[in-house]
């Protein structure tokens, strides 16, 4: 925001804000040797540079973007859901390295370093926020604790190579500024920390140092589905339990609130899904999970005729939703290849859609659309004590950067938070 000449504030353009911040990030005076490089200045990167330069060591964050910790904006629609107080390695996708590198209290060690940054924090069920309930306040104060360690933070500079030396590591980036040089700096001790979209050439940093990983694959985001009648109601939001089955075993199911798209699910509850989800595999949605069959059965065939009246549910269900499944009911419609028999009257077929209604997933949508993406380095070349890579001294690694992804609820951020720590910490000791 800038002002006109009336004191009121007017909006600058996003071409005008990026501008700056690229004027801002080339006066930033980058050295040719430190004692320890991070690239990627998103929530693991911020926090393992604090914890490198808090102890003593010179440290430079290298981040591409025009900015650090962006991705933390988008967090908890804008809140940031920077942990959670049932934090536990069950929900995680390698609960036993994750269990390895948290310790004894992980939850202890994340609320310890945010007291530090002067920052205090509120609790939704078992999320928790800033005081603020604002992600800039979460970002702001980790850049200010950064600047306070004597971190030089150079954004605006993407890593393109790295390779190994008799004192540790060279470090090749690009300029996204001006003519886009290409410069070295040299380090001790090597920090990856990038995740996300900018994956695609930083982990080609980590190949060529001889590192392993999996494929990037969207994770924490909506579920596609063949073609359905519901999906129809475009935008309409239910309160259902959902259950995942692959190849007629159940293997996932959890309640809560469910975005209906023309492409798919959508919302919380789908985003964990999509951890489990395999192209294929049977949605089913209880659109009534507080109700039991028997209750189910007084609204809507209460002497068991075989029928029902017409708005016989729009007083549990969105009526609109309502009357979709009430054409559906009639034709008798089933989903194919569902594994189901044909409803023999109208009104069972209405309560089966009303408690287990169908859908086909095609799989994840995105990488555009994943508050996550699954895979990255194979965490079994890591130390658990230091995250340290055990054939490569000297060179670590830090959240997304890893193949780790967790639930929603601040499970992923907590994850960032706490390898960076140790991380960050670690490599000073090189």
């Amino acid at each position: 925001m800038s002002q006109d000449g009336t004191g009121r504030r007017r909006r600058v353009s996003r071409a005008k804000l990026r501008e700056r911040r690229l004027q801002a990030a080339a006066v930033v005076d980058v050295a040719t040797s430190y004692d320890v490089v991070v690239v990627g200045g998103g929530a693991s990167g911020l926090v393992a540079a604090i914890c490198a330069g808090e102890k003593g060591a010179n440290v430079l964050l290298l981040e591409s973007s025009p900015e650090c910790g962006r991705p933390i904006l988008a967090t908890g629609n804008g809140r940031c859901n920077f942990s959670n107080v049932g934090l536990a390695p069950k929900y995680y996708n390698d609960p036993a390295f994750v269990q390895a590198v948290f310790g004894d209290d992980p939850l202890g060690d994340i609320l310890a370093f945010f007291r530090q940054c002067n920052m205090r924090w509120c609790l939704e069920e078992e999320r928790l926020y800033p005081l603020s309930r604002r992600a800039t306040s979460v970002r702001n104060v980790l850049l200010r604790r950064a600047a306070s360690a004597g971190v030089t933070i150079a954004c605006a500079r993407s890593v393109v190579g790295a390779s190994r030396t008799d004192g540790g590591f060279a470090i090749t980036y690009r300029e996204e500024f001006a003519g886009g040089a290409e410069r070295a700096v040299q380090a001790r001790s090597l920090v990856i920390s990038t995740g996300g979209t900018q994956r695609t050439h930083d982990f080609d940093v980590a190949g060529s140092l001889g590192l392993e990983s999996n494929p990037a694959q969207p994770v924490l985001c909506p579920v596609g589905c063949e073609p359905n009648p519901i999906l129809e109601l475009d935008g309409r939001r239910l309160h259902v339990r959902a259950q995942l089955t692959h190849t007629a075993f159940p293997v996932w199911s959890e309640r809560g609130e469910v975005l209906l798209r023309n492409y798919g699910l959508s919302g919380i509850v789908v985003f964990n899904m999509s951890r489990q989800v395999v192209p294929g595999d049977l949605v089913e949605l209880d659109l009534l999970p507080d109700l039991t069959k028997s209750e189910l059965q007084q609204m809507v065939d209460p002497f068991a005729h075989g029928s029902f009246e017409e708005g016989c549910l729009d007083g549990v269900l969105d009526p609109d939703i309502a009357s979709v499944l009430e054409g559906l009911a009639r034709s008798r419609w089933t989903l194919e290849d569902a594994g189901r028999d044909k409803p023999a009257s109208d009104s069972e077929s209405l309560m089966a859609l009303a408690k287990s209604y169908p859908l086909r997933a095609t799989g994840t949508t995105g990488h555009e659309q994943a508050q996550v993406l699954r895979g990255g380095l194979r965490t079994n070349q890591f130390s658990t004590k230091t995250l340290e890579c055990t054939s490569v001294p000297g060179l670590f690694a830090t959240g997304e950067a890893l193949d780790v992804d967790g639930e929603c609820g601040g499970f992923n951020l907590s994850w960032a938070w706490k390898s960076g720590m140790v991380a960050g910490a670690a490599a000073v000791t090189r």
